[in-house]
């Protein structure tokens, strides 16, 4: 899945999304809105940022780390 470029602002504004990890290595981020949905987020070029995957949870992550757990496993699975 492709979105369109956003700057790191309009990711995170109006606290819709939490960065819950990061890969500096792949240069990639991932955002959870707190509810059901992990984003996965790549660099677009000139400080823009493009949604390269979305997963839908079948639970509400209980916590942040839970959140962040579910993010690694999902990046592990590239791998």
């Amino acid at each position: 899945m492709q979105g369109y470029s956003q700057s790191l602002f309009e990711v995170l504004s109006k606290d819709e999304r939490i960065i819950v990890y990061s890969s500096e290595e792949d240069g990639c981020f991932y955002t959870w809105n707190q509810s059901l949905t992990l984003q996965c987020w790549g660099e677009a070029g000139q400080g823009e940022w493009t949604e390269l995957d979305i997963r839908t949870l079948s639970d509400v992550p209980k916590s942040y780390n839970e959140a962040r757990q579910k993010a690694i496993a999902w990046y592990n699975s590239y791998e």
